[in-house]
């Protein structure tokens, strides 16, 4: 060994450790450093997803924030606060509202004769033949509250006569029929 120890050149000799050491320089930086940058670089790119999912999240929560309120006024408008009612209390709730509008314009709820309608699809429709008597400007304050009083309400007929003869400010009566609609258990 001491004999190709003298037979090679100290300039080879450093030729040679400088190539092993670069070999094993590579063989290290491959070996461990380049895998610990891939590995940063992608945990890097899922931060940056998961906050991007994380901003999108708020916004989706507040979308279906949003939904559910529409939803909520939906069914509101379909079946205001009565929806979980047995039917006979529907009829009294919805009288009762009609009295109450009816006081506020100034109009005379002469009847309400509630009655069976007919099935629409999957809705059983509840009836209500209302009679009305006021002045006109009275009468259509009153179909505007119980529009939005009981919106979830359909004026299915309407219609209007004289009651007596006063030229200025004429009493009518009105007939209506209103129709509620409830879904079919």
């Amino acid at each position: 060994m001491q004999e190709l120890l003298r037979k090679i050149d100290l300039r080879q000799l450093r030729l040679a450790l400088l190539g092993i050491g670069a070999i094993l320089t590579t063989a290290m930086l491959t070996g461990v450093l380049l895998p610990k940058v891939k590995a940063a670089h992608t945990a890097n790119r899922e931060v940056s997803v998961l906050e991007e999912a994380s901003q999108d999240g708020d916004e989706l929560e507040r979308h279906l924030q949003e939904q559910q309120a529409n939803i909520q006024e939906l069914r509101f408008r379909l079946h205001g606060d009565m929806a979980n009612l047995p039917v006979r209390q529907v009829e009294a709730y919805i009288i009762g509202r009609l009295q109450r509008v009816s006081w506020n314009n100034n109009v005379e709820l002469v009847s309400v004769e509630p009655a069976t309608g007919e099935r629409v699809q999957i809705f059983q429709e509840i009836l209500f033949n209302v009679q009305l008597v006021g002045q006109y400007r009275d009468l259509y304050r009153w179909l505007w509250d119980a529009r939005n009083d009981l919106g979830y309400l359909v004026v299915k007929e309407y219609g209007l006569r004289r009651r007596d003869n006063d030229d200025d400010e004429p009493l009518l009566t009105a007939d209506l029929s209103l129709a509620s609609y409830r879904a079919i258990q």
